[in-house]
């Protein structure tokens, strides 16, 4: 039986000028391509298409969600064997998933080989929520570690890639990412090329179609939302060569490997024999500032956060069938049962402007779920933002026409105070009696969680010990919502002071004025 065309493309491997002489491949969406091949032992840029433009990351920011858990196991923070508790909000994750329940716990390992494999967003949820309190704080840790390692042109809103209009990145940030993964964690980094683990009884197979099929190959991790279409970064090491590889925006996942394994037949042979990596490459790598973690003590019970909006028509998936049921492999690859994908109907969505304009709503079209959904009244009001958005930031340019509809009537609370006796104060939006400059580190489901998220943000902060902590009740459609917040800062530098210094110890925090 003769072979099919894609099998025979592979096999026979194309030249640089079929790859790209013709424009965009023809396995790819047009509007979300872009591609990088680099040559990780001298930096040299083989092959490069929109390298720099804004892309939607979908799944592959599970990479940086488990390079910050890398940080934490080489801090000693945490071991493979730790128990990491599971939330209500990470078992409403999404599929694909673990199927993890509110209240049980999973071990380390067990959640990295569940990012690695089956990219479960309900494990990516755990453990964001376990190394920074909540999965804003996570994201924000991820965001400043991302510009520590030299990825200038990515921002995180979550750990697990679920769509966010405020969620991007760019070809040659990820590819970043997959060197610096490799440089940073040499004795995590072969956990990348399990093809597949058993969890409870059940035999977990990875979505890397490439592992173990072609030759080389050694992680790392794919990515699927409707927005972005069919992503995958791939490192390969074979004859003494070893290059890292991206694509954004494939058809299908079987075309976007094919692709995949085009780039690597023609750009490997042109790589060079050599050890090491490059240093310019690995520079911001090897002398990035450490970025603040959270206390290396046993974690405390955290109030859950908020979900956050979710739209309608991307994929919250990441189905990769197998790449050609007829390629050979290159080392004989078990039988493991294959992730069922979730289907997902297609609908439009919003479309990244060209870099390196950020991210807009402005000229795109909401889905429907979000035009009407019920927002918070404040860009962090249900997650505490990682600080001033950029000019034309889609989230923030949305909360902002809501903030002006959304004040509620007074209401009283009980808060803290530095008198010993508690005192009543009241909850006014604007409040007169307690205007000037604030901060914000969170908003949560009860008064308690907020006033316990106020004490542990002031231990870690001596600079907050003359600031005033209060919470702050807002009704929301049919719950409440508990924003912790701290008064009596003089002017604006002073609250972004305060704010600076509490990211610092990995809370979340913005500014506001009343």
């Amino acid at each position: 039986m003769a072979a099919p065309a894609a099998v025979a493309l592979i096999v026979a491997g194309v030249s640089t000028a079929a790859v790209a002489a013709k424009g965009v491949p023809s396995q790819v969406v047009p509007s979300k391509y872009a591609a990088i091949v680099v040559d990780t032992a001298t930096g040299k840029v083989l092959y490069e298409a929109n390298p720099d433009a804004r892309r939607y990351p979908a799944s592959l920011t599970k990479m940086m969600t488990l390079y910050v858990l890398f940080e934490e196991l080489n801090r000693g923070r945490f071991k493979m064997s730790t128990p990491l508790r599971v939330s209500a909000l990470a078992q409403r994750q999404a599929p694909t998933k673990l199927g993890l329940r509110a209240g049980e716990t999973i071990t380390v390992e067990d959640a990295i080989k569940g990012l690695i494999t089956r990219s479960a967003n309900d494990a990516a949820a755990v453990i964001a929520e376990n190394v920074a309190g909540s999965v804003p704080a996570f994201a924000d840790r991820m965001t400043r570690t991302a510009r520590a390692i030299g990825m200038t042109n990515t921002r995180f809103r979550n750990a697990n890639g679920l769509p966010d209009p405020g969620q991007y990145t760019s070809a040659r940030d990820m590819m970043k990412l997959g060197v610096a993964l490799q440089v940073r964690f040499p004795q995590y980094y072969p956990l990348f090329s399990i093809r597949s683990y058993t969890f409870r009884g059940r035999t977990i197979g990875s979505h890397n179609n490439l592992l173990g099929r072609i030759n080389g190959v050694d992680g790392i991790k794919t990515g699927y939302v409707n927005a972005s279409g069919f992503n995958l970064v791939t490192s390969v090491k074979r004859d003494g060569r070893k290059i890292v590889a991206v694509v954004f925006g494939g058809k299908t996942a079987a075309q976007r490997d094919a692709h995949m394994v085009q780039l690597i037949n023609t750009y490997l042979p042109k790589a060079s024999r050599s050890r090491g990596y490059d240093d310019e490459l690995v520079a911001a790598i090897v002398n990035a500032p450490k970025v603040a973690a959270a206390t290396a003590s046993a974690l405390p019970p955290h109030p859950k956060p908020l979900p956050r909006p979710m739209m309608a028509g991307m994929d919250a998936v990441d189905p990769d069938p197998a790449v050609v049921a007829s390629l050979a492999p290159a080392v004989p690859v078990p039988p493991v049962a294959p992730a069922a994908p979730e289907q997902v109907a297609e609908a439009p969505t919003p479309a990244l402007p060209p870099s390196p304009e950020p991210v807009s709503l402005a000229t795109a079209t909401l889905p429907s779920s979000l035009a009407n959904a019920h927002l918070p009244s404040s860009a962090a009001e249900a997650f505490a933002d990682i600080g001033p958005a950029p000019q034309g930031d889609p989230m923030a340019d949305l909360v902002a026409r809501v903030d002006a509809h959304s004040r509620r009537a007074p209401k009283t609370v009980e808060v803290a105070s530095a008198a010993p006796a508690a005192v009543v104060m009241t909850d006014a939006s604007p409040d007169r009696r307690r205007s000037g400059w604030f901060i914000q580190i969170g908003a949560v489901g009860s008064e308690a969680a907020a006033m316990d998220l106020l004490d542990k943000a002031k231990s870690a902060a001596p600079l907050l010990a003359a600031a005033n902590p209060f919470a702050e009740p807002v009704k929301k459609g049919g719950s409440t919502m508990v924003r912790a917040r701290f008064g009596g800062f003089e002017n604006e530098k002073a609250a972004n002071r305060a704010c600076a210094a509490l990211k610092k110890n990995d809370f979340a925090c913005f500014t506001i004025r009343l």
